[in-house]
C-alpha cells in the first residue's frame, strides 16, 4: 500500500485516465479525471463518499494512468476501456450505446449524411466518433442550412416524383424532382466533406463578419442565430487527439530523454481509437535519441502480431527507412513512418512525448525509493554488499498429499516474474517444512552450479532458525560462499487470541552466526523484505491451489467401480477433461477407445448421480 500511495502522490494535475487493478493484475475500475493527482487522491483521503469507493479502496494493488489533452479526450478513452475490460467496480450501463459518429453515404448518387452510433464496414465515409451528442445534432442542422442534402432514404427517393417539404423551406435542394442537377449537388458534397475534414475555418470567418453586419444593422436575432452557429462549428471541430476523424491505424511514439534514462511511451489508434497508452523504460541509454528510438522500433514491432498502417514518430529513427521495409515485409502492405511537423498528427505526438516523460520521472522516483530500501536493508542486515538481486523460497502443502514449493526474483527491489521457480515435492514424508526446504534450494542451486548460472546476492527463507540452518547445510555442501542468507518469520503470538489480535506482531529475522533474530521495524526496509516474502508465499499457494484442482478432480474418476489408473487415461486422453466425461452422452461414453459398454454404463450412472446428490 506504501508504493501505491507514493505512486498516487508522484501523478500530474493533468487530465486523464485511470486504471486500478487487483493483486493479480486484473483491471477492477476505470476513470476519467478532469485532474489525475486530485481525483486519484481523493480514493485513499475518503474525499470520494460514493459507496463502493470503501470495497475498491480495499481491493486496489496497482495503478496505471494515460494521461489526455482534455477532459473530454478522458471520458472518450474511459469509455473504451470499461467496454474492454468489464471492470467489476464501474456501472453497467443498460444500453450499450457508443459516441455518435457522421456518415455520408458516398455510394449513393445522391449522398446523404447520417447519425450513427455503430459505423459498419462500407463504402461510406464515416466522421467521429464525437464526444458531444448535442454538438453534433447541431451541426448536422447547421450543414443542412448551409449545405443542404437530401434527407429521404433511398427507397422513398426512387418512388418520389414531386419534390418534398424539405424543399420548399429550403433544407433540400431537390434531386428527386431534378431541381439540382448531379453536378451541383455534388458540389455540396464536397463542401460537406471538406467542413467535416477540419477546413472549417474559413467558414468560421464568413459567418463572423455576417454576423458583424447582422449587429450593425440592429438585426439582433439573426446575428445571436449566426453566433449560435459559430459555437456550433467550433465546438464539433474542437480538436481531438485522443479521437480523430479518419478511422485510421496508427501508432503514435513519444520520447523523453534525462541524462543517460530514456522512455517511449506508445498510443495505439484503431479504427481511430485510442485502445492503448503504454510506457517502455529504456534504462540506460548511452547512445543518442536517434539510435535509442530506433532499437526501439527493432525490438518491439517484430514481437507484434499486428502493425500499424502508420507510425508517427517525434524525430527521424536511426535506420528509419530499413526498419520501414522490414515492417512492410511482415505486414505485406504498405507502412508509413513519419515525422510530423506541425498540426494534428504533431499535437498527438506532443502528447506521447508528455506521458513520457510523465512515465521516465515516476520510475525515477520508484528507482529512488527501491535503492533507498536496499540500501538499508544492506546495513540492517549487515550485508557485505547492495542486495539488488534477491530470491525469496516458501513452503506451502496441503496435509500429506501434496506440497509445492515456490521461489520469486526481485531484481532492483521490484519483481522479475521471468525469473520465478515453482517446485513440486516428491518423496518427503508427512508435513517436513524443513526436508521440503532442503529438497528445493538443492535442486535449485546444484543446477545452478552445473549450468554456470550467476546466483543471487540474497536470498530470504519464509520461516525460522530452522530453515536457515537447512539452507546453511545445503550452500556447505554445494560449496557456495558469495550468496548471504536470512529467514523472515512472524513473532510468536502472546497473551492469547484477543491480544494478538490487537498488537500487530513484528516480523523477526534470523541471521547466520546470531543467536536471537532481530525485530523488523526500519522502513522502508521492512516494507521490501515483508513484500518479497507474501510474494513467495501468493506465488506457492496459487500453484498449490491449482494442482490440488487437478488432482481432486481427475481422482474423482477412481472413485467410479470398475475404472482404474488405465481407464482413468483412456477416458482423460479422449475426451480431454473430466468436465468433458461429466457431460458426455452414454453413447459418447461408450465410442471411447478402451471403455467397454459397461464401463460406460458405470461412468455415466456416476456422474448422474453425483448430479442429483448436489440438487
Amino acid at each position: 500500500m506504501d508504493d501505491l500511495i507514493r505512486k498516487v502522490d508522484d501523478l500530474p494535475g493533468l487530465p486523464g485516465v485511470y486504471i486500478f487493478k487487483d493483486e493479480s493484475g486484473k483491471v477492477i475500475y476505470v476513470g476519467k479525471a478532469k485532474s489525475l493527482k486530485h481525483r486519484v487522491r481523493s480514493y485513499f483521503n475518503d474525499l470520494d463518499t460514493r459507496p463502493q469507493v470503501r470495497f475498491l479502496r480495499l481491493k486496489i494493488k496497482d495503478l496505471e494512468t494515460v494521461i489526455t489533452d482534455t477532459e473530454k479526450e478522458a471520458l472518450i478513452l474511459e469509455n473504451h476501456l470499461i467496454k474492454k475490460h468489464q471492470p467489476r467496480y464501474n456501472l453497467k450501463l443498460r444500453d450499450d450505446k457508443t459516441f455518435y459518429h457522421l456518415r455520408l453515404t458516398s455510394s449513393e448518387k445522391f449522398p446523404r449524411l447520417l447519425l450513427t452510433r455503430r459505423p459498419k464496414k462500407s463504402q461510406d465515409l464515416i466522421f467521429g466518433p464525437f464526444a458531444s451528442s448535442a454538438s453534433v445534432k447541431e451541426t448536422i442542422r447547421l450543414l443542412q442550412i448551409l449545405f443542404p442534402l437530401r434527407r429521404c432514404t433511398s427507397r422513398r427517393f426512387q418512388k418520389r416524383e414531386r419534390a418534398c417539404i424539405n424543399f420548399e423551406i429550403g433544407k433540400c435542394p431537390g434531386p428527386c424532382a431534378g431541381k439540382v442537377s448531379e453536378e451541383e449537388y455534388q458540389k455540396s458534397v464536397e463542401q460537406v466533406l471538406k467542413f467535416l475534414r477540419g477546413q472549417g475555418k474559413e467558414l468560421i470567418r464568413e459567418l463572423e463578419l455576417e454576423m458583424n453586419e447582422a449587429s450593425e444593422q440592429m438585426e439582433f436575432e439573426k446575428a445571436a442565430r449566426l453566433r449560435d452557429q459559430v459555437i456550433a462549428i467550433r465546438e464539433t471541430l474542437e480538436k481531438q487527439n485522443v479521437e480523430f476523424n479518419a478511422p485510421v491505424d496508427r501508432d503514435v511514439i513519444g520520447f523523453f530523454r534525462k541524462a543517460d534514462r530514456a522512455a517511449v511511451f506508445r498510443l495505439g489508434f484503431r479504427k481511430g481509437i485510442l485502445i492503448i497508452g503504454h510506457p517502455y523504460l529504456m534504462g540506460k541509454a548511452p547512445m543518442d535519441d536517434r539510435e535509442t528510438l530506433g532499437a526501439f522500433l527493432k525490438q518491439f514491432y517484430p514481437e507484434q502480431s499486428f502493425i500499424p498502417r502508420e507510425v508517427l514518430l517525434p524525430f527521424p529513427a536511426y535506420d528509419q527507412e530499413l526498419i520501414r521495409e522490414w515492417l512492410e515485409d511482415q505486414a505485406r502492405r504498405k507502412v508509413e513512418m513519419l515525422v510530423p511537423e506541425r498540426g494534428d498528427k504533431r499535437a498527438q505526438v506532443e502528447l506521447a512525448n508528455t506521458n513520457a516523460q510523465q512515465a521516465l520521472e515516476s520510475s525515477a522516483v520508484k528507482e529512488k525509493l527501491s535503492r533507498d530500501a536496499l540500501e538499508q536493508l544492506k546495513k540492517m542486515l549487515r550485508l557485505r554488499k547492495t542486495p539488488f538481486w534477491i530470491e525469496c523460497y516458501d513452503i506451502s502443502n496441503f496435509g500429506e498429499k501434496l506440497a509445492v514449493g515456490s521461489m520469486v526474483k526481485f531484481l532492483n527491489g521490484e519483481p522479475d516474474k521471468s525469473g520465478y521457480r515453482r517446485f513440486r515435492i516428491k518423496g518427503v514424508q508427512a508435513q517436513n517444512d524443513l526436508e521440503m526446504m532442503r529438497q528445493i534450494l538443492s535442486r535449485r542451486f546444484r543446477r545452478a552450479l552445473d549450468e554456470h548460472q550467476q546466483l543471487p546476492d540474497l536470498i530470504i527463507l519464509d520461516g525460522g532458525k530452522g530453515q536457515l540452518n537447512i539452507a546453511l547445510k545445503v550452500f556447505s555442501e554445494l560449496g557456495i560462499k558469495d550468496v548471504e542468507l536470512a529467514a523472515l518469520a512472524k513473532e510468536r503470538e502472546m497473551g492469547g487470541a484477543l491480544s494478538a489480535a490487537l498488537i500487530k506482531k513484528p516480523e523477526r529475522v534470523f541471521l547466520p552466526g546470531r543467536k536471537n533474530p532481530a525485530p523488523v521495524r526500519q522502513e522502508p526496509a521492512k516494507h521490501l523484505l515483508v513484500r518479497v516474502r507474501d510474494e513467495a508465499h501468493r506465488f506457492a499457494v496459487t500453484y498449490l491451489r491449482n494442482l490440488r484442482g487437478k488432482t481432486f478432480t481427475r481422482s474423482a474418476l477412481l472413485e467410479i467401480p470398475g475404472i482404474g489408473e488405465r481407464k482413468k487415461k483412456f477416458l482423460l486422453r479422449h475426451f480431454g477433461s473430466v468436465k468433458k466425461i461429466q457431460r458426455a452422452s452414454l453413447d459418447e461414453l461408450r465410442a471411447c477407445p478402451g471403455i467397454s459398454g459397461a464401463d460406460a454404463a458405470q461412468v455415466f450412472r456416476f456422474f448422474k448421480n453425483s448430479e442429483l446428490e448436489r440438487t
